[in-house]
């Protein structure tokens, strides 16, 4: 059969041939090779494109000192699984854009340690974490990256594909180690807690093993040398860049006026205070392993009173926020003292949140600003307007399956974080306080007053602190009246001298303060303070989840790297949090949720009210219960007692009723919500494309009908 390659088919048979050719040869040469490196990044935040964060850290690069890129990844085909291939492929194509972006200070070497090669040898040398045997001779898969330069080096034992909630973590792990390798230097950072976050160390003896840091200490130490301060200090190191305030319980008067010297002589303060810590609590009382007894209890509640005061930041220690909209999950069921806030509730325009898409705070507090002359407040986080102010009685009932009693929203924001700038003053104008004799420093108000010695040897002494901690409000103490003995009393007391304004001594003028070297103000107007209302925010089990694919701790919510992003641009930093605020490529369902709590907002009041009302019959319920008599055989019953109590129960059941018709009712409407969004999402799309498609028609139709 002869063909006809002159003719109009055999020419496109061939041209299709032509291009089917040239797209694979492309794709060859781009995918296969990497020729060019040559990406488009569709996606709506450029999650696949190289942070400004990670090009600023590649441009402050020295051309003379570049840095070395050892990039080992089995290549075998027999023992690589299929699902690590992709990443390994990703991993590389990050790595070129980094050479390309670097302008040549960046040197990459591709090592490939194959099984029984010298290359294994090397990765092992550079501390390459291998992962296997994957089968049964015994063979290893590499997939590390060592990074060096100035004779420092960083290695990344393994590269675990990022889970979906974690953006870009590859890029921002390896943009971490090119900055700490090429800085000669790490910044100090000082933590102050009156909570363990230092860990313990073990004791063999005791046969008591020791308790690790906290993953926010552990994450600091790969990047910063951490150091404990105490909470009974008077002096801050100078060395110290940043001090990280956790929880300072109790804190002594002398230490606030340490932070107070060390903010005014340039340091940066980061402080989390607390009104009910739930891990002070889960701390209070654990045994020691050095004695076997119960250790000491740590107060739930901290506050920073004359730092606070002079400040201009109002907080009260004896309130949490409840939050209705914002409530999460907290020991199985939801509660509206466990804040999961949104993106909405947090600041974004603020370089330390912005990024951040939420926060888990737990049993907070609230900040009120008092504008100070000279000092400027910027709201990090807050909560919904559908939240109010409760004690700790409400906060433990909400806890529990009964809830809490009644909820009256204030209608309006309660601020849970702060950033505060600019030139502050001293808390202590009078300079640095004095301990007095025989007592101990403790925290307060400097301009508290203060029991006199009679009130004090009238007062009882302390009881031992019980294991765990209980807030309890401050006893008043009065100074009762000094009797005089009726033997040693005089018959007549004589009058008082009286005294004219003339021969009345003159006021005694206050003595003027001490010059003790002590700093009255910030010598510019670059201090920074970061405030948070809830410590428990940095606690490993709200910041951190073990992936169940990798069994790697990745972060759960914004908490880590929002604590890591205080300090790193209060530190001079701020390169690296641009990287580690990058999108995730997995989305929240804000919409639905959003929808959700307007069903649940509308619903609420009835549901309440019945709730106010069973809880009114329960009461009345349990006054009017049979009781058995004295010998415990017989019943005492009263026939009107037994007719009331009677109806009430009725009357429950009927509340329980209406209860259960709302919530039908209340689940029914979400449920159709979630089924109108569903179909939106499925049908939305085709629909459009198909009216653009049949408009395209028509308007073709109506141009060949012209013609």
């Amino acid at each position: 059969m002869s063909v006809n390659l002159n003719s109009k088919q055999a020419a496109t048979g061939i041209t299709a041939i032509l291009v089917i050719a040239i797209v694979v040869v492309l794709n060859f040469l781009v995918g296969g090779l990497g020729f060019g490196n040559f990406r488009i990044d569709l996606t709506q935040d450029k999650i696949y494109t190289l942070s400004p964060g990670t090009k600023t850290i590649l441009s402050r690069l020295n051309a003379d000192e570049p840095v070395t890129i050892r990039y080992y990844y089995t290549t075998d085909d027999r023992v690589m699984p299929n699902v690590l291939k992709p990443h390994v492929r990703a991993v590389e194509d990050l790595l070129l854009e980094l050479v390309k972006a670097s302008g040549d200070k960046i040197i990459l070497e591709t090592i490939n340690p194959n099984p029984n090669t010298e290359d294994e040898d090397k990765a092992r040398a550079d501390e390459i974490q291998d992962m296997g045997p994957v089968n049964q001779e015994g063979d290893k898969i590499y997939l590390g990256l060592a990074i060096e330069c100035l004779g420092q080096k960083e290695v990344i034992p393994f590269l675990n594909p990022p889970a979906p909630n974690e953006g870009s973590a590859v890029e921002y792990d390896i943009a971490r180690a090119i900055s700490k390798v090429s800085k000669p230097a790490k910044n100090v950072v000082g933590v102050m807690s009156s909570i363990p976050v230092m860990g313990s160390p073990m004791y063999p003896f005791q046969k008591q093993q020791g308790q690790g840091p906290w993953v926010i200490i552990q994450q600091l130490r790969a990047d910063y040398e951490v150091v404990e301060v105490p909470l009974s200090t008077d002096k801050i190191d100078t060395n110290i860049k940043v001090l990280l305030v956790l929880h300072a319980a109790d804190i002594s008067e002398s230490a606030e006026y340490a932070i107070d010297q060390f903010l005014l002589g340039g340091g940066k303060v980061i402080a989390f205070v607390d009104p009910n810590s739930v891990v002070a609590q889960a701390f209070s009382g654990q045994q020691n392993p050095m004695t076997g007894q119960p250790g000491g209890a740590i107060n739930t509640v901290s506050d920073l009173k004359n730092l606070f005061k002079a400040w201009g930041v109002g907080y009260k220690g004896d309130q949490i926020v409840a939050d209705m909209n914002y409530r999460g999950m907290l020991q199985g069921r939801n509660n509206p003292t466990a804040l999961q806030l949104p993106a909405a509730a947090i600041n974004r325009e603020d370089r330390i949140t912005s990024g951040l898409n939420s926060l888990t705070m737990v049993t907070a507090g609230a900040f009120s600003i008092d504008k100070r002359e000279g000092i400027d407040a910027n709201t990090l986080a807050s909560s919904s307007e559908e939240s109010e102010l409760i004690d700790q009685a409400e906060a433990e009932k909400a806890r529990s399956p009964q809830g809490m009693s009644g909820f009256h929203s204030s209608g309006r924001k309660q601020i849970l974080g702060l950033r505060l700038t600019g030139k502050f003053k001293t808390a202590f104008p009078g300079g640095k306080p004095v301990k007095a004799a025989g007592k101990p420093d403790t925290g307060g108000a400097q301009d508290e007053a203060k029991p006199t010695a009679a009130a004090t040897a009238a007062s009882p002494p302390a009881a031992a602190p019980a294991p765990t901690t209980v807030t309890t409000p401050p006893i008043s103490v009065t100074t009762p009246p000094v009797s005089v003995p009726a033997a040693t009393a005089p018959a007549t007391t004589p009058a008082a001298p009286t005294l004219t304004a003339a021969s009345a001594p003159a006021p005694a003028a206050p003595p003027a303060p001490k010059d003790d070297g002590s700093l009255k103000e910030s010598s510019n107007n670059e201090g920074a303070v970061i405030l948070f209302s809830d410590v428990d925010m940095a606690y490993d089990a709200f910041c951190v989840q073990q992936d169940p694919m990798t069994g790697m701790l990745v972060s759960r919510t914004g908490n880590l790297p929002m604590i890591l992003n205080a300090i790193e641009v209060l530190s001079g930093g701020g390169d690296l949090l641009q990287v580690r605020n990058r999108k995730s490529a997995v989305r929240p369902f804000s919409t639905l949720k959003e929808m959700r709590e307007k069903v649940e907002n509308r619903f609420r009041p009835q549901l309440m009210s019945l709730e106010t009302e069973r809880q009114k019959i329960a009461e009345k319920m349990g006054a009017l219960r049979l009781k058995r008599d004295a010998k415990g055989k017989g019943f005492i019953v009263d026939p009107q007692q037994q007719k009331d109590l009677e109806a009430m129960m009725q009357n429950d059941v009927d509340l329980s009723r209406k209860v259960r018709d709302i919530k039908k009712e209340q689940n029914k409407e979400i449920e159709f919500t979630k089924t109108t969004l569903k179909w939106l999402n499925f049908l939305g799309v085709p629909l459009l494309v198909s009216c653009v498609g049949m408009l395209l028609a028509i308007r073709r139709r109506a141009a060949t009908a012209a013609v």
